[in-house]
């Protein structure tokens, strides 16, 4: 029988080749009209933040807000190792150590997909365009495949 660490790790890979799965399906299906999904599934996410985590931000800056977001996706949700978030100007760099969802991501890039379905990368789409009125755009994905690091920009406007 399999150990406890050894469950999750099955179960880890099984959610990543169904969510990779659906994605890859989805952009078949609409192309970079499946990116949409992006603002639904961040809104969700981030509106159940705020009512089982208690995060709130209203009044607070674009990096506290992010910040936040990034503690409660390690510590609460255990979706990385760690996620750092820099903003300068109108230039944001999210670095994500270890995410979970690592093997969702490379099943896509192989696909020519885009990582529409990266969390943090919702999150902070979702907390600058629905709680700071801000748009935002993804403008890249960089990939350490070695150190399984994701480094995923936007530009605010």
């Amino acid at each position: 029988m399999a150990t406890e660490e050894q469950k999750k790790e099955r179960q880890t890979r099984l959610f990543n080749d169904i969510i990779a799965g659906f994605a890859k399906g989805l952009y078949d299906l609409f192309g970079d009209s499946a990116l949409a999904m992006v603002a639904t599934l961040g809104d969700k996410i981030l509106g159940e933040m705020e009512q089982e985590l208690g995060l709130e931000i209203s009044g607070e800056s674009a990096q506290d807000i992010l910040t936040e977001i990034s503690r409660l996706l390690v510590d609460e949700y255990g979706i990385s190792d760690e996620i750092d978030t820099i903003i300068t100007d109108d230039d944001i760099a999210i670095t994500v150590t270890n995410c979970r969802l690592w093997r969702t991501s490379a099943s896509l890039e192989k696909n020519d997909v885009p990582p529409y379905i990266c969390v943090p990368m919702m999150m902070a789409s979702a907390s600058l365009r629905e709680r700071l009125g801000m748009k935002s755009k993804f403008t890249g994905i960089e990939q350490d495949k070695d150190k399984h690091i994701c480094k995923i920009a936007f530009k605010m406007f």
